[in-house]
């Protein structure tokens, strides 16, 4: 069960020998053909301005032809959009996904801000090898994190829905499920960057 509403690709942080180059190159390229399938201009979130002019070509490329979004930039209208996330933080990802909605949305992973959880979750294409990102949660498993999901309409703030949320993540852990896994899942969900704290500390209770 899944209710992503876009095609989803990423770039994992997975190789030491992957060069920043390289793994932009991969997003923006398959991120401008989905671009002009859908015969929009593309979207580019980066955590600074910065990043538009001193990161790898292929984004500095890509912020020349796209609308360009930041914590301080303007915000482009619409969606249906083809948004490239590059080394997203939470916050970018919250930014990002609505734009993504009935588009696509490709994500360059930045290894501090794990998205394993994300790409599963949204069967993300993954540009190095072409394949999609299998799910490695059982169906039980997948009820339990639905269950936290609902449990964090209020961000997981405290009171009835924090405690059993608890159980369940304490649950999840002690069968191997991971604490990106999880977040990334509630990143899929669409969860505010201080609601994925808030979850990040309670799963700190049980790792």
């Amino acid at each position: 069960m899944t209710d992503t509403t876009y095609t989803a690709a990423w770039v994992p942080d997975d190789d030491p020998a992957r060069s920043s180059d390289v793994a932009a190159e991969l997003a923006a390229l398959w991120i401008q053909q989905q671009a002009e399938a859908l015969h929009t201009k593309p979207v580019l979130v980066t955590q600074t301005k910065d990043q538009w002019t001193l990161g790898p070509g292929a984004i500095r490329k890509l912020a020349r032809i796209s609308d360009t979004v930041t914590d301080r930039s303007s915000r482009p209208s619409g969606h249906r959009r083809a948004v490239l996330a590059y080394l997203p933080r939470t916050r970018d990802m919250y930014r990002a996904i609505p734009y993504a909605h009935e588009g696509a949305l490709a994500v360059v992973e930045h290894g501090a801000d794990p998205l394993s959880g994300w790409a599963m979750e949204t069967l993300a294409v993954n540009l190095v090898d072409g394949q999609l990102t299998p799910k490695t949660w059982n169906p039980d498993q997948q009820s339990l994190l639905e269950d936290i999901h609902t449990y964090g309409n209020n961000g997981w703030t405290g009171g009835p829905g924090a405690d059993n949320a608890a159980l369940l993540v304490q649950e999840l852990v002690a069968n191997g499920v991971g604490s990106a896994t999880i977040l990334g899942f509630m990143v899929a969900r669409r969860h505010s960057e201080e609601a994925i704290d808030r979850l990040a500390a309670i799963i700190g209770r049980f790792v």
